[in-house]
């Protein structure tokens, strides 16, 4: 709203910025994920520079999303039926976030990845060399477990597809510990959690599975399989 006022005209503004983060869920992600990164940037010794470059790509990011919330606003105002014209502007407008969203990666990964990796390897050094095997003796456990919770949740035969809990998960986060241990490595670790996450969250997406059962399947591999590994130290 427009304002002879600067002061008034900074208060709408901000009421715009507060109203777009209770409404909308991606702000809200893009700024948990800002302040874990400045959290996590304070165990480093960055340089002055690079905290800037930090605090220019986390405004970016937020900019462009406020940018995107306004635009899908304004096309639902002028063009309230469905149109493909209207498709069109959201995601491009949509795309120039995503953009954006690579951008602050890549920035992450320039600025953290070398200094977290040192630290990681450090610490994963010191995991003990234990036989390969144990991680296909994890997976076989935890498919058992997750076809016992199955047959546990739901009455009569239990479905193949869907179900508590995401097997496709269990599966995926069982083979991210044992990688773990096997490769001490933190690049591959890195690598392989986000296939895992990949992969769960496509169970939502093509909505065999929902939120919860695609975190107790991602808990309940991740769990058998360290406490395997921790049986045999």
């Amino acid at each position: 709203m427009k304002s002879d006022s600067w002061w008034k005209s900074l208060g709408f503004a901000t009421q715009g910025v507060l109203y777009a983060v209770k409404t909308e869920r991606n702000l809200k992600i893009h700024i948990f994920l800002a302040i874990a990164v400045l959290f996590i940037s304070l165990f480093f010794d960055l340089a002055f520079l690079e905290y800037v470059i930090f605090a220019l790509t986390i405004t970016l990011v937020i900019a462009s999303e406020l940018f995107n919330t306004a635009i899908e606003y304004i096309i639902d105002a002028l063009i309230p039926e469905q149109s493909e014209t209207a498709r069109v502007i959201k995601d491009v407008s949509a795309g120039a976030v995503l953009v954006t969203a690579f951008g602050a990666i890549f920035v992450g990964y320039f600025v953290l990845f070398d200094r977290m990796r040192k630290i990681a390897n450090m610490s994963l050094s010191n995991l003990p060399n234990l036989p390969d095997h144990i991680a296909v003796i994890s997976l076989f456990i935890t498919i058992c477990f997750v076809v016992i919770f199955k047959t546990m949740s739901v009455k009569g035969i239990p479905p193949i597809i869907g179900g508590m809990p995401s097997g496709h998960a269990a599966i995926s986060f069982s083979i991210l510990v044992s990688v773990a241990y096997i490769t001490k490595d933190f690049l591959v670790i890195l690598l392989v959690t986000v296939l895992a996450l990949l992969v769960s969250h496509s169970r939502i997406q093509l909505n065999i599975h929902t939120l919860k059962e695609v975190a107790m399947g991602g808990i309940l591999g991740a769990v058998i399989t360290f406490f395997i590994y921790v049986f045999f130290l």
